[in-house]
């Protein structure tokens, strides 16, 4: 003989044509959700008379937000962060810790809404992967939430700190087009503000690594963004920058070839006219010291328009410039040259094989955690009591450069 069918909520819902779910939360006695008296009662009756039994599931420990690490991210369109995010993600899951990723779009006015919902919701520990901008609030929360900065270093916070040495980085990105026989180089990037450490101190090792080398830093051209938080049309805004710059420069670039081109034209005239009774003389050295002439000149010349290498405050603003070169019939590297920084997954792509900056982000990513729960340990005494003056921690990762297809000799 068979047995009769159990009733289920499923059956319950589909005889009072209401959800499954409002069913278990009807019987179960939810006080925080709000029906109509009528589908109660509607409910209640159908289950009496379908013979359904509720039986309370047994209630889990409720925890809050003390098992998850919130992540300061600046961008979500930037492959650096969003690999970043899934290291630091992975590794808290080894460890049965959650992760809550907080946009800010660098921010200062969000990230002292996501400081405040950390320090007030008891946040496992808070893990920051760009330059903050609310640096006050920072240290007034480190003595109660456990944080780890990863940037380049900023005296003024106390947090501990996996250091990116962005000075060093641009030093080997200067060294490498100095060796492949780039002099002008463009410096490409987002707006240089005075909190994006990471952008400012890569354009001054690219300065120093010129000045050591005997080179005149002012061969570096800077060229950046005016705003941060512009709208862009592929909803990269890095990538859009690069593009964008690079359009701009290369029509200023044929204005001032132009005018060189014009004024070179009327000084010879003028030159010729003066000495007019010197011509075949005056012909006769230009044969033989035109070349000379050339030369100097250019040693001299450092302008706009004198570029042949350009390099992306990060990877994909060096994208953004690849393609803008492409697109208007350079090829690359024969006619310029290009590298950028972070080394995420697109600049392996065959078709990119872009150079650029390693920064150890999967490690980064994973370490990052394992600070944040020695804080967490350091923080919490068997006693209850916490340490008065707690070691700040501070572990820097070499940056390598990864040369490919990009960059080429002048």
């Amino acid at each position: 003989m068979n047995e009769k069918k159990r009733t289920t909520t499923r059956d319950i819902a589909k005889a009072c044509f209401v959800s499954q779910s409002a069913v278990s939360m009807i019987l179960s006695g939810r006080k925080d959700i709000h029906f109509a008296p009528e589908t109660i009662e509607r409910v209640k009756r159908t289950a009496k008379e379908m013979g359904y039994e509720y039986k309370a599931r047994a209630k889990r420990k409720k925890t809050g937000t003390n098992d998850t690490i919130m992540i300061m991210c600046p961008s979500l369109a930037t492959q650096y962060y969003t690999t970043l995010i899934q290291f630091i993600t992975q590794e808290a899951q080894e460890h049965g810790l959650c992760t809550l990723t907080a946009y800010t779009n660098r921010s200062k006015e969000r990230e002292e809404y996501y400081l405040n919902m950390a320090a007030d919701t008891g946040f496992y520990g808070v893990i920051y992967t760009y330059a903050p901008r609310a640096v006050t609030s920072l240290n007034h929360l480190h003595e109660k939430v456990p944080l780890v900065l990863i940037n380049d270093h900023n005296p003024d916070l106390k947090i501990e700190l996996l250091e990116l040495d962005s000075k060093k980085s641009g030093r080997l990105i200067a060294a490498h087009l100095l060796e492949l026989g780039h002099r002008d180089i463009g410096y490409m990037t987002t707006p240089l503000s005075s909190i994006e450490v990471p952008r400012r101190r890569r354009l001054e090792g690219m300065q120093e690594e010129y000045e050591r080398q005997g080179f005149d830093p002012a061969m570096i051209h800077v060229i950046s963004g005016k705003r941060e938080d512009q709208e862009t049309i592929t909803g990269n805004k890095h990538y859009d920058t690069g593009y964008g710059l690079t359009r701009k420069y290369f029509k200023k670039r044929e204005e001032l070839l132009y005018k060189k081109k014009e004024d070179s034209e009327e000084a010879q005239i003028l030159k010729e006219k003066k000495k007019v009774e010197k011509i075949e003389k005056i012909k006769q050295e230009d044969i033989s010291s035109k070349h000379a002439i050339e030369n100097k000149e250019d040693v001299k010349e450092t302008g706009l328009e004198n570029i042949t290498a350009f390099v992306g405050t990060n990877d994909f603003v060096a994208i953004g410039i690849m393609d803008a070169i492409t697109s208007l019939g350079y090829r690359i590297p024969e006619d310029f040259s290009v590298c950028g920084f972070d080394n995420t997954l697109v600049a392996s792509f065959s078709g990119i094989s872009l150079t650029t900056i390693d920064h150890c982000i999967g490690e980064k990513g994973a370490y990052a955690v394992s600070m944040l729960m020695n804080q967490k340990n350091r923080m919490e005494q068997k006693d209850g009591k916490r340490e008065k003056k707690r070691p700040i921690m501070r572990l820097e990762y070499e940056p390598q450069l990864i040369v490919r297809h990009s960059t080429g000799r002048r």
